[in-house]
């Protein structure tokens, strides 16, 4: 998650002009008029990815540029037919059944390797050249490695994995050094790595991660069970999934990439402290229900080529989010929502650097839909804390504080210089509370609703 500004003062007065309404004061002085931006109306409108796994950009001219030196089609992470493959021939396939204390498995050659049986201290080394192509076959696999992974891909093109019945993957609780790289998941692949298949992967990863992919890492179909005390998922590259049943739980990121997260399908189920993590996120389709205890879902600024950025073309996400300094939705760059459903709960619903741009699709905020997506900026107060937007803040025309808010003891009244309430504020805070001096903001004394060029014994005009 992104770092917060955290200047006292203005944190003061931002509190305030959400109380009474005013918080486009603050929006304006940051995005300006960034949703009417050229280059995120075109973004938006060409729909970025497509919605489909080829991710052809859509419009004229340099539309799918987003302002970058890469565009949405070589942004776009292709899946291929092999993908999806799961066939294959048993009579030309290498059988591997595990037993107890098997040790390490050498796969030098590549080929289609079918496994299945138990193992308390077992692990498959998967290392050919750079060319060729490894397909691991699980059936109902339960297979532990005491101080290492249980699958480790030191060199191949592409390793597949595919699921068939119930496979349960762990680690003893430690990892010990086997060669210069440092191994530290139950799955770990230093190649590009595919997984599907409509069998289920259960992994409790009781120290580090749960998989992790140095390199580009497809999922296209599949159940995963996967706990954490780091990451579920973890890639260095990009990440395409178009399929599966996802329930997630771990302590860090739920998913997590540095490069691209493409989304075509799926039903995630997820706890965790950030649920979806990566610098370019595009979300086609796919069921989420989100609970995260610091952001739902994070377009990060990990790489650069490309500008931190979240789209949403589909799907149904439903995110929760704890309190303290979280967000619903945190993006380094931009956001753009081009369909689907979005429902976000939470103190701190949006918060954005660059531009955010609602092309269609819906947008709950707080149980409120609305059109404009709200910019958090500093965090937020109780109840969403958007000010003028849906959900948030019920302070407004009426010059009401939100209940259970009031100003800070050395506030002296003052709002920033430019900024004033709304004309048909009425100068009233709620019940039992006035400011410490005695002062009220907007040229009002500490009388309510009496202007401040009528006297009182015990108010100063401001």
């Amino acid at each position: 998650m992104k770092n917060k500004k955290t200047v006292a003062t203005f944190a003061t007065f931002a509190a305030l002009a959400v109380g009474i309404g005013a918080l486009a004061y603050f929006a304006g002085t940051k995005n300006g008029s960034s949703s009417e931006s050229n280059n995120g109306t075109a973004v938006g409108n060409a729909g970025i990815n497509g919605g489909n796994g080829a991710g052809n950009a859509s419009g004229n001219g340099n539309s799918g540029n987003v302002g970058t030196s890469a565009t949405v089609a070589e942004m776009a992470l292709p899946i291929t037919d092999k993908d999806k493959e799961t066939s294959y021939n048993p009579a030309e396939s290498t059988k591997i059944e595990l037993t107890d204390n098997i040790g390490k498995i050498n796969i030098t050659e590549p080929g289609t390797y079918i496994v299945s049986g138990s193992t308390n201290n077992g692990m498959i080394i998967v290392n050919v050249g750079e060319e060729e192509d490894v397909q691991l076959v699980l059936q109902d696999v339960n297979m532990n490695s005491a101080t290492s992974a249980a699958i480790y891909v030191i060199s191949a093109d592409e390793t597949y994995i595919t699921l068939e019945g119930e496979n349960t993957l762990s680690n003893g609780g430690s990892y010990v050094a086997i060669d210069s790289n440092d191994i530290d998941a139950v799955i770990f692949s230093k190649d590009d790595l595919t997984i599907n298949g409509s069998g289920v992967l259960n992994i409790d990863a009781t120290v580090e991660h749960a998989i992790v992919c140095k390199d580009d890492m497809v999922i296209t179909g599949g159940t995963y069970n996967l706990t954490a005390q780091e990451d579920c998922i973890n890639t260095n590259d990009s990440l395409a999934i178009t399929a599966g049943t996802f329930t997630l739980n771990c302590l860090d990121d739920a998913i997590h990439t540095d490069g691209i997260l493409q989304i075509d399908g799926g039903t995630f189920d997820i706890t965790a402290a950030e649920g979806l993590e990566g610098t370019y996120i595009t979300i086609n389709d796919g069921t989420f229900v989100i609970s995260a205890s610091d952001d739902g879902i994070n377009a990060a600024q990990k790489v650069s080529d490309y500008t931190a950025t979240l789209v949403i073309n589909g799907g149904d996400i439903t995110i929760t989010m704890g309190p303290g300094d979280t967000d619903g939705i945190d993006s380094n760059g931009n956001i753009y929502i081009n369909g689907g459903v979005t429902r976000i709960t939470g103190q701190s619903t949006v918060d954005y650097d660059g531009e955010a741009v609602k092309n269609g699709g819906t947008l709950i905020i707080n149980g409120e839909e609305t059109d404009i997506i709200p910019n958090q900026f500093m965090g937020g107060g109780p109840g969403g804390g958007q000010g003028r937007g849906p959900g948030g803040f019920e302070g407004g025309p009426d010059g009401q504080f939100p209940d259970g808010m009031t100003p800070p003891e050395d506030w002296d009244g003052q709002f920033p210089d430019g900024m004033t309430p709304p004309e048909d504020w009425d100068g009233q805070f709620p019940d039992d509370m006035t400011p410490p001096d005695g002062q009220i903001p907007g040229g009002r004394d500490g009388q309510k609703g009496r202007p401040a060029n009528e006297t009182a014994d015990n108010a100063q005009s401001v």
